[in-house]
């Protein structure tokens, strides 16, 4: 099996090195805007060959790879994954939030009903999604998702700035937005994908809720989903640690990549 990852950052980063040890991978090209980052990579890992991002290289290395795995931004994902499936080959996506635009999505999913390529989306950094498919087959009354973070996770985001909220001052525990998942993932595209993952499986991105908490004193990422149906109630919560490099990321969402590349690769699938 061979591969292309999109994008050379945190999780890329991570994938890269997971692939070394999957004996059903024989070799896999990388790429990303920052190509001495995507580089380094591939000089460092032996399976790995290094191409250029422009989309002439993108779509000739297209014949040769089984899967791609958008390891980059919303931006990689509205682009690229059109281009992908729509040369029959199957991409699992990372940047969910893309998804949380109603063109994007509908694009992505339809070319890949028509050209038979297979868009797989992981469950990320939050536990429960097993269970919210499985009564996403009957009727669910809600879907509430609480995320809290500490300040670093929060840097520079301009829906905060723009409301003069600096988290650094913060001495407890914030509320810093309150709303439907559509909401979020527009206002906070690089904190919460998970949110995009549970509206796509549960009841859709206006009518998941989602609370995002700002916690000075927390060194981890917490998600808490709680779901309510016909089939009963469901409350999950995961704690995450964060990567070094990246706090907004954790860590466990590198992990369900290379969970899913694993089952991918073997045609296995178990809990599905």
């Amino acid at each position: 099996m061979r591969l292309l990852i999109i994008g050379s950052g945190a999780i890329g980063t991570t994938l890269s090195e997971a692939i070394q040890g999957m004996e059903e991978i024989d070799i896999f090209y990388i790429t990303d805007k920052n190509e001495d980052r995507a580089k380094r990579i591939a000089k460092e890992c032996r399976k790995a060959k290094f191409i250029s991002h422009t989309d002439e290289s993108v779509k000739a290395h297209l014949k040769n790879v089984d899967l791609v795995v958008e390891a980059a931004s919303q931006e990689a994902v509205q682009h690229y994954v059109p281009i992908v499936l729509g040369r029959g080959v199957d991409v699992l996506v990372m940047s969910v939030g893309a998804f949380a635009d109603d063109e994007t999505r509908e694009r992505c999913f339809n070319v890949a009903r028509r050209r038979g390529g297979r868009l797989y989306v992981p469950s990320g950094a939050i536990c429960g999604t097993d269970g919210l498919h499985s009564a996403s087959a009957d009727v669910i009354d809600s879907v509430e998702l609480t995320s809290t973070k500490g300040p670093k996770s929060f840097q520079d985001v301009p829906y905060l700035m723009s409301k003069g909220v600096d988290v650094n001052d913060l001495k407890e525990r914030t509320v810093l937005f309150e709303g439907p998942a559509r909401e979020a993932v527009a206002h906070f595209p690089k904190n919460i994908n998970v949110s995009a993952t549970i509206s796509l499986i549960g009841i859709g991105l206006d009518k998941t809720k989602v609370k995002l908490v700002c916690d000075p004193r927390c060194d981890c990422n917490t998600h808490r989903l709680e779901v309510r149906g016909v089939f009963g109630h469901i409350v999950c919560e995961t704690d995450n640690l964060p990567f070094p490099s990246n706090p907004a990321t954790s860590y466990l969402a590198a992990l369900s990549a290379i969970s899913a590349i694993k089952r991918i690769a073997s045609n296995v699938w178990i809990g599905i």
